[in-house]
């Protein structure tokens, strides 16, 4: 039996404030239009939406008058990410998003304002008096992306007006055509060579005046630890220890935990994305890690709850960080990279009221010992016999694990043994039939200890000594090496000449004793019995005596 056709519904006026709306009834449901200024606007608009229903395409447009900060609530129920991605998320939106959009409703949001937006962000100051970089800019605009995406996916607009327009618009690059070379020469990230990766590591420890900076630089290096992963570094000794010192054998650390600061407060958490991990450590870093856990301080400044340490989160085990701040905190990254880091790679500070101050030193011992800061009679750049040259350039800590990975990539090493020490997931059926051996261990190690030997060798060049004790040590260590390996060359040298002189002296006896069982033509004449007679040939001829 054939459907009965739907009658179309009548629209009718409702007038309030001046404003006009349009309402009818639909399988006796009740809809309504928007308040409209033109009358004419919202009976299209009216009719508009019943020729959707007729036709069975009609979608609810209440959404579109849902304040964007009554959808970011909903949104956020709906997320499920890292607390770090969290707060990221939030102060993205309420110092930026909201600030420019609060108030208004999802329909109400247009391309135009969202451009205008993202280009005004970069020309204002943050909290610590600079502009926004760029990157901010980029990064609230991908996440209104995001926000307003999930509000089509969820039928509340039709259209994402954030979404960025494809295709040309502005300045762009012909096709073909190269970038100029000095762009074309930065790379995003900063990748050192080991023996750079030594002197950074001593110029942080110069900073703080700590030998621990040096350990814990030069462990983020040949580890590619993230931050994170290395603030949360811990040790002791026992067989529950995560760090484990065998005397035979490879050395390890296991990483479980990371620290993050979430709204100021420090605390331990699974690593990223549950990257649990093995790290093998070469017989230098094990060293390295051994003194310092004979050196680290006893535990962090964080207060008790219930007896035990608030930074330790459901870490069941007592505080034994190692790598701790001159205070007994737990550094923050961004505090680091402005007191350690950004001067011990560039040789500048951070700009401070629009003014980078450079890294003033003393000449000896080389690289120079850093001025902090000068007294009331004298500046520091007065007491200063020169300063610190640009090391690195822009250095940030993910580029040590930038430059792990990289070294790893040009060692040789299995490409499952890589993706297993930064623990990222092998691609394709390589991951089920490929595994990592205790081979490939050792040959890793072997790698990044003949990296650590090349680096002090070449540091060893630059300068035989160092203000950093424990640098010293190694250096001095190396020298006596250097200077035992010379002696014995030196030994084996003067072995071998002594060899190859008696073989020499051998070998002319040999040639006296073989030249005494020959004669001369003149004895061999007078044993024979010959004696020169006259003849054709001018008496030449040698006639046997009868």
């Amino acid at each position: 039996m054939p459907r009965p056709r739907r009658r179309r519904p009548k629209p009718w006026p409702e007038t309030k404030n001046g404003l006009t709306r349009y309402c009818w009834r639909f399988e006796d449901v009740r809809y309504r239009t928007p308040y409209h200024e033109d009358p004419e606007d919202a009976h299209a608009d009216a009719v508009a939406q019943i020729s959707e229903q007729m036709a069975g395409t009609w979608r609810d447009r209440s959404g579109q008058k849902l304040l964007l900060e009554e959808w970011i609530d909903i949104w956020r129920e709906l997320l499920d990410v890292e607390p770090t991605t969290l707060a990221k998320y939030k102060y993205l939106i309420e110092f930026h998003i909201l600030l420019e959009f609060q108030g208004q409703a999802l329909g109400e949001l247009s391309f135009e304002d969202i451009e205008k937006w993202e280009r005004t962000i970069p020309t204002r100051n943050s909290s610590r008096g600079m502009p926004y970089a760029q990157s901010v800019a980029r990064g609230a605009r991908d996440l209104l992306i995001t926000i307003l995406g999930d509000a089509v996916h969820a039928g509340k607009i039709g259209l994402n007006p954030a979404l960025r327009r494809k295709g040309r618009r502005g300045r762009v690059t012909a096709k073909g055509r190269r970038a100029p070379a000095h762009a074309a020469n930065q790379p995003t990230s900063n990748v050192i060579t080991p023996v750079q990766a030594i002197c950074f590591a001593e110029r942080c420890a110069l900073l703080s005046g700590r030998d621990t900076d040096f350990v814990m630089n030069v462990f983020a290096t040949w580890t590619g630890a993230r931050w994170g992963e290395l603030m949360a570094v811990e040790g002791w000794d026992g067989k529950d220890s995560p760090v484990q010192l065998p005397a035979k054998g490879i050395a390890t650390y296991n990483l479980d935990w990371q620290l993050r600061e979430i709204g100021g407060v420090v605390r331990k958490a699974p690593p990223k994305d549950g990257s649990y991990r093995t790290l093998d450590l070469p017989p230098f870093l094990a060293d390295l890690v051994k003194w310092a856990i004979e050196n680290r301080r006893e535990r962090c400044i964080c207060p008790d709850v219930d007896g035990r340490a608030k930074c330790k989160g459901d870490d069941p085990t007592d505080p034994n960080y190692l790598f701790l701040g001159a205070m007994g905190g737990h550094p923050r990254r961004s505090n680091y990279a402005d007191h350690y880091i950004t001067p011990a790679a560039e040789g500048l500070s951070p700009k401070r009221k629009n003014v980078r101050r450079p890294v003033y030193v003393t000449t000896e011992p080389w690289p120079g010992i850093p001025i902090r800061k000068g007294n009331r009679k004298v500046k520091a750049a007065d007491m200063a016999d020169g300063t610190w040259p640009n090391l690195l350039g822009t250095f940030k800590p993910h580029d040590d694990r930038h430059t792990h990975s990289t070294w790893l990539d040009v060692s040789g090493v299995s490409k499952v043994l890589q993706m297993d020490r930064r623990d990222h997931a092998m691609q394709g059926m390589d991951s089920v039939y490929i595994h990592v051996t205790d081979d490939m261990r050792q040959q890793l190690c072997d790698y990044l200890q003949r990296l650590w030997e090349e680096a002090i060798a070449e540091r060893y060049k630059l300068a035989p000594r160092s203000a950093v004790p424990l640098l010293d040590e190694i250096l001095v260590a190396h020298h006596k090496k250097v200077a035992r390996e010379a002696t014995e060359r030196s030994a084996e040298t003067a072995n071998q000449q002594r060899l190859r002189a008696s073989r020499m002296q051998a070998r002319w006896a040999a040639r006296e004793a073989r030249t005494r069982h020959f004669m001369t033509p003149r004895q061999f004449v007078g044993r024979c019995g010959y004696h020169r007679s006259g003849g054709q040939n001018g008496g030449k001829t040698r006639q046997r005596m009868l």
